[in-house]
């Protein structure tokens, strides 16, 4: 194809929109982009454009593109959707809002004009003796409306361009893609959140006195500091969820703490809850190999209202909650 070829083949630029306080970028991506509405096969006015197909037709890069839309889509005249895997972009023209701008466009330039050729002013009389002059006569030859040239002077693509499923003329299914997820709500009740994890002023503090508990335990040995928000969250949801005490908890991580095999088997909340029913298994039948069977509830109680005690004893002192059971 020969430089004249490629030059006989403009794209319509049409300069009102520019108007509309979307750019000169912006104006011409809706001028194409209301070039492909009326030729896609789709009843609903969506059509495929790809980031190259748009660089390629109006020679405007990568930022430009993304200058030009964001434009559109906060003025409202332009709308668009992910979809399909791997994901496409589509595009629509909000004809609705379009045609009202342009109606409220129109009214202002004909009360503009009006006051320019009515001579309102001296300036504005001035003007109007350039504005408001006759027409050319024939040997000027015949003056061409907007409509005529926009309209012959669009960029007409072939039918192998436009051929193949990644067109704009070719119909395809839909894919609606689920909603992405809304960022987690601000719960006034929390103490800590991070995400959707998140727990009460009691999870946290129970939380932090299992990592004291475990840095004390293991010294140098300890592991990195945990998401104290995730560990809070499953204090959370064994009270909520597993209806769990939290002197009951304690009571049970202490437990692992001391013992040979737990001790190095639970290290976090979330395995606390995960193991729970084997924990107090073992605990119990640990218990009733050491305990008469007549002292046995007997002791199981004390034993949890001594940790009750000790914990509010610890938390008025303003000492730190991880040494309550050292000194069991």
């Amino acid at each position: 194809m020969s430089t004249i070829d490629l030059l006989s083949r403009p794209i319509a630029f049409h300069r009102a929109y520019v108007d509309l306080g979307v750019g000169v970028t912006g104006a011409l991506m809706l001028s194409q982009c209301c070039y492909w509405r009326s030729r896609t096969n789709r009843t609903d006015g969506w059509f495929y454009k790809s980031q190259a197909e748009w660089q390629q037709e109006t020679g405007l890069g990568r930022r430009e593109q993304e200058t030009a839309r964001k434009r559109l889509v906060q003025a409202g005249f332009l709308s668009e959707d992910r979809r399909g895997v791997p994901a496409k972009l589509y595009f629509r023209v909000n004809t609705d809002a379009l045609e009202v701008a342009l109606s409220g466009l129109a009214a202002r330039m004909a009360e503009s004009a009006n006051q320019v050729c009515t001579g309102t002013t001296s300036r504005m009389a001035e003007s109007a003796n350039q504005e408001c002059t006759k027409a050319p006569n024939r040997a000027g030859g015949k003056r061409q409306s907007i409509t005529e040239i926009t309209t012959e002077t669009t960029s007409e693509i072939t039918a192998e361009e436009t051929s193949g499923p990644d067109r704009p003329d070719t119909v395809e299914p839909i894919v609606v893609e689920p909603p992405e997820p809304e960022s987690e709500p601000k719960r006034p009740e929390a103490a800590i959140q991070s995400g959707k994890h998140w727990g009460t002023a009691e999870d946290l503090e129970l939380a932090q006195w299992m990592w004291v508990s475990i840095s004390e335990q293991l010294g140098d040995d300890r592991p990195r500091k945990p998401n104290i928000a995730s560990w809070a969250n499953s204090v959370r949801l064994m009270r909520e969820c597993d209806n769990r005490k939290p002197v009951h908890i304690k009571a049970l991580f202490a437990w692992c703490r001391k013992h040979a095999f737990w001790s190095s088997n639970v290290q976090s909340p979330c395995k606390l809850r995960e193991k729970w029913s084997q924990l107090v298994t073992q605990r119990n039948r640990d218990r009733d190999a050491a305990l008469p069977a007549a002292n046995r509830s007997q002791q199981i109680e004390e034993q949890n209202k001594a940790v009750g005690t000790a914990w509010a004893a610890r938390k008025s002192m303003g000492q730190p909650a991880g040494e309550v059971y050292n000194h069991e």
